[in-house]
């Protein structure tokens, strides 16, 4: 089974399409560019377990002295931090080109994530994570910034029901109604009411999705389904925190609902 603590990869929404499974099924599906994504720094428990080549460290201690190697201290936590979608020099700042250039890379990216891990991980600063990564992973965690949809009302943003369209009642069907209280020792609006107001651009997760098919030559993940954001957004993908037993497997459990019964029959 899959854990939180485990290696993912970065990549950017291309569009959705669709693909035909060797049965004849149509499967909406998901392309997502994923990778490749260079490491950028590795971190470690201890000290000692940096790779060799990766021990040391710089301060700089102004014009005078200038920089001065040190060693360099232990993180507290095994994690990978990676980066995807270069971006040129010239749009980079000092602090992100030095930051490049201890990867070995030329300039800078414009997405750099950290994966936290439960163990040491293997990779050392320079090395490129592919789709390979995925290799026997049937389920995968997306996570990316939905679209902006702008100041709308109770009815798109919260998925209100309109009121009655009698007469009498115009122009204030998609309007929230009465939003105050005057019972008890209670009144006015109460904390947290749900209201109009932003709706958007925040980080959602959807989990246990499908890996419908995976391009390892151009790096491309087939995903079945829908993920969160627009085409060209950045998005996190990792191995499911999800159990992926299915239903038969779980030692047991009783079905008894007819749905639960059928997707069962369709192995899902």
């Amino acid at each position: 089974m899959t854990g939180r603590n485990t290696l993912g990869i970065l990549g950017k929404k291309l569009g959705m399409s669709q693909v035909f499974l060797d049965d004849g099924t149509c499967v909406p599906v998901t392309i997502v560019q994923a990778g490749p994504c260079p490491v950028m720094q590795v971190k470690m428990v201890n000290a000692a377990e940096h790779p060799e080549g990766h021990r040391k460290a710089s301060i700089n201690k102004g014009k005078k002295s200038g920089k001065h190697d040190r060693a360099r201290a232990a993180d507290g936590y095994y994690a990978v931090q990676v980066g995807f979608d270069e971006r040129a020099a010239r749009l980079c700042s000092k602090a992100e080109l030095g930051h490049a250039k201890k990867s070995g890379l030329d300039s800078g990216l414009r997405f750099i994530r950290e994966f936290r891990l439960d163990k040491a991980p293997t990779q050392v600063p320079g090395d490129s994570l592919t789709v390979s990564v995925f290799e026997g992973i049937s389920h995968v965690d997306v996570t990316g910034t939905t679209k902006g949809r702008g100041w709308t009302g109770v009815i798109k943003r919260w998925n209100f029901a309109t009121q009655d369209h009698t007469h009498g009642n115009s122009k204030v069907t998609r309007r929230a109604g009465g939003i105050g209280r005057q019972y008890n020792t209670s009144h006015g609006v109460p904390k947290g009411k749900k209201m109009g107001g932003q709706y958007g651009v925040e980080q959602v997760t959807i989990q246990k999705l499908e890996v419908v098919k995976t391009d390892a030559e151009r790096n491309l993940l087939y995903i079945r389904g829908a993920v969160p954001g627009h085409a060209n957004g950045y998005l996190v993908i990792t191995p499911t925190v999800k159990n992926e037993r299915e239903m038969s497997e779980k030692p047991g459990m009783a079905v008894s609902n007819a749905a639960a019964k059928a997707m069962i029959a369709k192995g899902r």
